[in-house]
Formats: C-alpha cells, sequence, structure tokens
C-alpha cells in the first residue's frame, strides 16, 4: 500500500488561457452560470458560423483542456496557446487538446486507431462511455458520432479548430483578456496572502465559497490557479505524480461577468436561488446532516436530475457546501454564510456602496 504524503504541497499558477476555454464554457450554458442569454447569444454570433460548429463540436466530446494549458510556457496567455498550436502538425492538435497524462492507454489507442472505414465495436464504445462517465459526462449516441468523425478526420479538424479558437480569440477574447488580467492577478495575491495564516483545507474553503476536500493528504501536490469565468465555481483536473489543478474563482462577488453591468451575478444567483420553495426545502434538510444528491432524491422524493438542478443553483448561490472524498463522492451541506454574503450584497447594493 502507498504511503500517503506527510504534507500536500502547494504550488501557484497564472494564465489567462484557462479562461479562454471557461469563458467558451460558460457562453454556450449561460442559464447554469446565472448570465443573461442574450447577452451570451451576442457573443457567439461575432464569431463566423463555421468556426461556432466546430467549437461546439469541441465543446461536445471533450472536457476543457486544463491538462494542456498546464503545461504550457509562460506567460501562459491565449497567444501563448494559439502559438503552441500553430506550431503543432494538424493531426496533433486534437489528441493534444483531449489526452491528460492520465488517459487511459485503452483509450488512447481506440482512439488513435480511429477510421473513417471502420465503425467502433460494442467493447470500444464502452471504453470510450466509460471515460466520459469519469468526468462526469454523458456520450449518448450523437456525441460518439461527433467524437469518431473529429478523430477521423483530426488533420481536417485539427485545422478547422485552430481556425475556429483563433477566431473567438479575434472576434472576443482578445479584449476580455485584457480586462480580466488584473483581477486574475488581485485574485491570485489575495490567495497568496491568505495561504499564509490558513491551513490549506480551509484555504480551498474559503476560495472556492464552500468546497471542502476530505482526504487532501491522498494527495501529492495542488496546482491553484485563478479564473475569472469560472466564478463562483471551482473546477479541477488531475495531473501527473498524483497532484491535481484547481481553478479558483477570483471574480469579486460584487462584479457581473458582463462588462459595465452594475448588478452583481452573485446577488442575482442568491435572491433566485432563495425565491425558489424546492431549494429552500433543500436547504431546510441539508441543515441536520450533509446528504449526498441521492440520498435528497430519495428523502424529497424528487427526480435525480431534478435534485442536480437544484444544487447546481444552490451552489451558485454560494449557500451549500460541498464535501469531496478522495474517490470523487459528494455530499452537501447548509453553508450559513452565503447567507451572509447574499444580505451584505443586497445591503450595499441598494445604498449604492
Amino acid at each position: 500500500m502507498a504511503t500517503a504524503p506527510l504534507r500536500t504541497k502547494l504550488y501557484w499558477d497564472f494564465g489567462t488561457a484557462y479562461d479562454l476555454f471557461l469563458s467558451l464554457h460558460v457562453l454556450h450554458e449561460p442559464d447554469i452560470f446565472g448570465l443573461k442569454a442574450s447577452w451570451a447569444a451576442g457573443v457567439r454570433s461575432r464569431i463566423p458560423s463555421e468556426h461556432r460548429q466546430t467549437l461546439e463540436l469541441m465543446r461536445n466530446i471533450m472536457s476543457m483542456p486544463h491538462y494542456f494549458v498546464h503545461n504550457l510556457p509562460q506567460p501562459k496567455s491565449a497567444e501563448t496557446l494559439l502559438d503552441a498550436l500553430m506550431k503543432m502538425p494538424t493531426g496533433m492538435r486534437l489528441p493534444a487538446l483531449y489526452f491528460r497524462g492520465n488517459s487511459p492507454k485503452e483509450l488512447r489507442e481506440i482512439l488513435h486507431n480511429c477510421s473513417a472505414r471502420a465503425k467502433w465495436t460494442r467493447a470500444e464504445k464502452n471504453v470510450i462511455v466509460e471515460s466520459f462517465r469519469m468526468n462526469n459526462h454523458e456520450a449518448h449516441q450523437t456525441v460518439l458520432e461527433q467524437l469518431h468523425y473529429a478523430w477521423s478526420h483530426r488533420e481536417e479538424y485539427g485545422e478547422a479548430l485552430l481556425a475556429a479558437l483563433k477566431s473567438y480569440f479575434d472576434n472576443f477574447f482578445a479584449e476580455e483578456e485584457q480586462r480580466i488580467l488584473p483581477v486574475l492577478k488581485q485574485g491570485l495575491s489575495h490567495a497568496q496572502m491568505r495561504s499564509g495564516s490558513l491551513p490549506l483545507a480551509a484555504m480551498l474553503e474559503e476560495l472556492s465559497s464552500g468546497v471542502r476536500y476530505r482526504d487532501l493528504e491522498q494527495i501529492n501536490g495542488i496546482h491553484l490557479a485563478p479564473s475569472f469565468w469560472g466564478a463562483p465555481l471551482l473546477f479541477y483536473d488531475e495531473l501527473d505524480n498524483d497532484e491535481m489543478l484547481m481553478l479558483f474563482p477570483a471574480r469579486p462577488e460584487t462584479m457581473a461577468i458582463i462588462p459595465g453591468e452594475i448588478v452583481p451575478d452573485a446577488l442575482l444567483n442568491g435572491l433566485k436561488a432563495l425565491s425558489d420553495s424546492t431549494r429552500l426545502r433543500i436547504l431546510r434538510y441539508l441543515t441536520h446532516c450533509p446528504q449526498t444528491a441521492a440520498q435528497l432524491s430519495r428523502a424529497l422524493r424528487l427526480r435525480p436530475p431534478t435534485v442536480a438542478h437544484h444544487l447546481m443553483g444552490l451552489r451558485m448561490a454560494g449557500v451549500v457546501q460541498v464535501i469531496i472524498s478522495h474517490e470523487g463522492d459528494r455530499q452537501y451541506a447548509t453553508r450559513f454564510e452565503g447567507f451572509d454574503t447574499i444580505q451584505d450584497l443586497l445591503y450595499h447594493f441598494v445604498h449604492g456602496d
């Protein structure tokens, strides 16, 4: 049996390239993040149709490539990302973005051997579906067909993918990158300051507004990087050598994603969450003891997708704590600090502070 490390090492990372992919994710899922759908659609419409389709395909078939960004040289900017992809053979771009260091050998072989002349066997599909499940994604038939197309045409898709990312950068992210850069720097500085006065687990819980890791000692190292577009959620990815990358929210609670918007997203998400009777029932139930989503579903007689939807809304509002084991199991509990935050945001907004 492997011996657990005496102390999890903490590393700091920084790069706006993380937010390039996070912003794409949020712009395609505006309802989840409390973003105005019309504004998100307006940003997407700036990108030519053929490039939009390429980016949507990328989102469907793969997780955000944090592992690839993590291994870029500094500065991990959007230009650094695009330059690295441009220098890469076209057929290598999809594999570089798709795989992580811990991607199973069997999965790599199946995808690398993918051909337009042959369909996947049932056994091969099962391997792919399991890889999606491990990353909390669903691989239905349409996704499998899209994945097969991309990998069987990876030279063509690699060319289209670089062009689409360049188009997104030129039409939106180049300007956005300059707007969020000082916020990210400030967020990193604040996190580094807090690391000097709090234990690692407590600091992570504070930065993430309620994510608690039970078995941090099982992780050799944690690489922390700030994100603007991912707020208020904590995004993470497995690295090599039992290390983990965590993208912590660095956007202030008083700031909205949309430039010039004066009403903070955190305030709107909080008021929305607390105005729903089902979510209030969930909070009341979670006050007694932490529960899994399955336990909540049984206790409240709600369908699992309904519970997942409401838990996400409560998480966006910062009023539930998420307790994660080393195996990835999750429990939820009411987070009372979130109520205080919503009240403070409302008070200061109404008073024009």
